[in-house]
C-alpha cells in the first residue's frame, strides 16, 4: 500500500488509506465529530484549503442534522415523534424521513424481510440498548406480533406515514448511517471535494478512485484480514462481535432475525460494497441474517453488489467473495479463500491491481 493512511476506522473495518500519493497541488484535510453514537471522521482532498474546511464542516453538519431526523435515541427526533403517534393515524414526514422510509421498505421487500425497519419491539424486549436480557418465549412472540415491514404504510407523495397495528415502532439503525453517508457524500461533491473518505463508525464512503479498505477479522477488530480496493463506493460491514451481551456463558449478538425474533447465531462478518451507502448498510444486516448460503444466492443474481463473507478459523479466517475483484489478504493475515472458481485466478495471485 502506498501513500499515507488517511484514517483509522472503528469496528470491523480496520483501516483506510489511498492507493496513490496525493498530488502536491491538492490539500488534504481531516476533521472528526461524535455523531450517531460513534466517531465520524471526514478526510477530503481539495485544491483550496478554505474550501476543504468548508466542505468538511458542511458534511459533518449534514449528518448531525439527519440525526435529529432519524435517531430513535433522541426523544425529540422526528422518528421518535412518528413512533409515538403513527398507530393513531397518518403522521406528516419531512422529505428526508420519507426518503429513508421509502428506501427501507424497498430493501425490506428486496430481502424478504431479512432487513426490517419495524424491528424496534424486538430491540426493546432484548434490551439491546441497555445491558441486554434473554426474554421468555411469550415475550418474543408478543414482540413479533408488532413487527413486520408491510405494516408500515408510507404515502411518499403526500408525505405521511402510519402503522397498521398498535405497538409498532421503527428502528433505523440498520439503514440510517448509510442514508446519512449518501447525503454527506453529495454535500462534499457539491462543494468541490475531488477525493474524500467519510467513516461513520466503520461504515466508509469513498469518493474518487483507488482507496484501500482493510476489513478486520470478525472476532478481532484490530486484526486486519482482507484488503479491498474501492472507488466511488460505500463499504459496510456487519457482524456480531462488536456489540451484544453474555448471559449464562452464552453470547448474544445485536443483529436480530426479524422472522424468529432472536439474535442471528453466527460468528461471521459480512462486508457489502456498492455505490449506495443506504443500500450497503441495509444489505450488510440482511445478508448476515440470511446466512452464507442464502446470501450467496442473493448476491449471485446482483452483479452490482460486491460481498465479502468472513468466518473465524482459529487465528485466521475463511473467506468467501462474490462480485469483488480487487481484493487480497492483508499482510501477515491467514486467509483461506473459498469458492475460488467464482472469481479470477489473476485476482487471487496478483491481489489488488
Amino acid at each position: 500500500m502506498t501513500g499515507p493512511v488517511l484514517a483509522t476506522v472503528l469496528g470491523l473495518v480496520a483501516a483506510v488509506g489511498p492507493a496513490h500519493t496525493p498530488s502536491s497541488a491538492m490539500v488534504s484535510m481531516e476533521r472528526a465529530r461524535w455523531l450517531m453514537g460513534t466517531l465520524c471522521t471526514v478526510v477530503v482532498e481539495h485544491r483550496d484549503s478554505v474550501a476543504a474546511l468548508g466542505a468538511l464542516t458542511a458534511a459533518l453538519d449534514e449528518i448531525d442534522r439527519l440525526e435529529d431526523v432519524m435517531s430513535s435515541w433522541r426523544e425529540n427526533s422526528e422518528l421518535a415523534r412518528l413512533n409515538r403517534s403513527a398507530a393513531a393515524g397518518p403522521v406528516a414526514c419531512s422529505s428526508e424521513l420519507a426518503a429513508v422510509l421509502d428506501s427501507a421498505l424497498v430493501l425490506a421487500r428486496l430481502t424478504d424481510g431479512a432487513f426490517d425497519p419495524t424491528v424496534a419491539p424486538l430491540v426493546d424486549v432484548w434490551d439491546l440498548r441497555g445491558n441486554g436480557r434473554v426474554p421468555e418465549a411469550a415475550e418474543i412472540a408478543a414482540a413479533l406480533a408488532r413487527v413486520g415491514w408491510s405494516g408500515l404504510d408510507l404515502d411518499r407523495g403526500a408525505g405521511v406515514a402510519r402503522f397498521a397495528r398498535p405497538g409498532m415502532s421503527l428502528d433505523l439503525g440498520g439503514i440510517g448511517k448509510g442514508f446519512a453517508l449518501d447525503r454527506a457524500a453529495a454535500t462534499l461533491a457539491s462543494l468541490g471535494a475531488r477525493r474524500a473518505l467519510v467513516n461513520l463508525g466503520g461504515e466508509v464512503m469513498a469518493l474518487g478512485e483507488r482507496h484501500i479498505i482493510t476489513v478486520a477479522h470478525p472476532a478481532a477488530r484490530l486484526a486486519p484480514a482482507v484488503e479491498l480496493e474501492v472507488g466511488d463506493a460505500c463499504v459496510s460491514t456487519s457482524g456480531q462481535s462488536e456489540r451484544g451481551f453474555t448471559v449464562g456463558g452464552v453470547r448474544h449478538g445485536h443483529v436480530l432475525d426479524p422472522h424468529t425474533g432472536r439474535p442471528t447465531a453466527t460468528a461471521a462478518s459480512v462486508t457489502v460494497v456498492c455505490r449506495s451507502a443506504t443500500r450497503a448498510d441495509a444489505l450488510a444486516t440482511a445478508l448476515l441474517v440470511m446466512g452464507r448460503e442464502r446470501a450467496a444466492a442473493f448476491v449471485r443474481r446482483r452483479p452490482g453488489v460486491g460481498v465479502l463473507w468472513l468466518e473465524p478459523a482459529g487465528s485466521g479466517v475463511r473467506a468467501w467473495n462474490w462480485n469483488l475483484f480487487t481484493i487480497r489478504a492483508a499482510p501477515g493475515a491467514d486467509v483461506t479463500w473459498m469458492d475460488r472458481s467464482e472469481w479470477s485466478a489473476h485476482t487471487l495471485e496478483k491481489g489488488i491491481r
